[in-house]
């Protein structure tokens, strides 16, 4: 079922008829070749986006960084142990799932209040400080001008011993993270950062700037982790690597 809130977001007149096109491209595609873990559907292929193919889930939306971040959840059940998890930019499809979660004081939160249950400027989060469990953002960091003051904003609402999970579209090829103010133009910015909206292009060492708030940080290879049999399966990239942060403890 939708959420209350996705179904405020869409109207009955245009949730009904999209709904029977989902219903009618899963079974035009339906087969075993791909399967998504998010909805536990398989088909003959998931759906093109507009930059790639076979990307994602007819059912239920999923692309490939929102089933690898779901496996890594399912497969690290400690992290959904209980607490408060706070969803920034939440994507349907996993928001559906995280929901029902036995246990988890589940929140979401936006700029744009239409699309979280807290309207949330991540630059300038009015929360208080040790006040969040863990904290989900994914494909959310490359939006933002200041992305060094937003991360110092999310290492300062966690609590300690408290997680983040980041996610961001990843040029695992190059050494330095590549950004330029002057690059303004949407056609401009899609040519340099991949997608008109995005400010830069992240190299691995987003990890260090992750870190710069006193964070400590893994970059997991999550993608190699599963290995090449269950990347094909469920159609995952090579460069969606999850960067598990963790607040310290203070010492003792």
């Amino acid at each position: 079922m939708a959420t209350t809130i996705e179904k405020l977001r869409v109207p009955l007149t245009r949730r009904v008829p999209a709904a029977l096109r989902r219903r009618g491209a899963m079974v035009r595609h339906r087969g075993d070749a791909v399967a998504c873990p998010v909805c536990g559907h398989a088909f003959a292929r998931f759906k093109d986006d507009w930059n790639r193919p076979n990307a994602i889930c007819w059912r239920c939306g999923a692309h490939e960084r929102q089933r690898s971040l779901w496996l890594y959840l399912e497969r690290h059940p400690e992290l959904l142990g209980g607490g408060e998890l706070l969803h920034f930019a939440p994507e349907w499809c996993l928001e559906r799932r995280l929901r029902q979660v036995p246990g988890l004081r589940y929140r979401t939160a936006d700029l744009d209040s239409r699309l979280g249950e807290l309207q949330l400027d991540i630059t300038a989060i009015a929360l208080p400080d040790d006040s969040v469990d863990a904290i989900l953002c994914s494909h959310v960091l490359e939006h933002i001008e200041d992305d060094r003051a937003a991360i110092a904003e999310l290492a300062r609402i966690l609590k300690p011993g408290g997680w983040l999970l980041v996610m961001v579209p990843l040029d695992i090829t190059r050494e330095r993270t590549w950004e330029d103010p002057t690059i303004v133009a949407p056609a401009d910015r899609e040519r340099a950062f991949w997608q008109h909206d995005h400010v830069r292009l992240y190299a691995p060492d987003v990890a260090d700037r992750l870190r710069a708030p006193g964070l400590e940080v893994e970059r997991v290879r999550w993608t190699q982790q599963l290995g090449p049999e269950l990347a094909a399966r469920h159609r995952l990239l090579d460069a969606d690597d999850v960067f598990h942060c963790v607040r310290p403890l203070p010492a003792t």
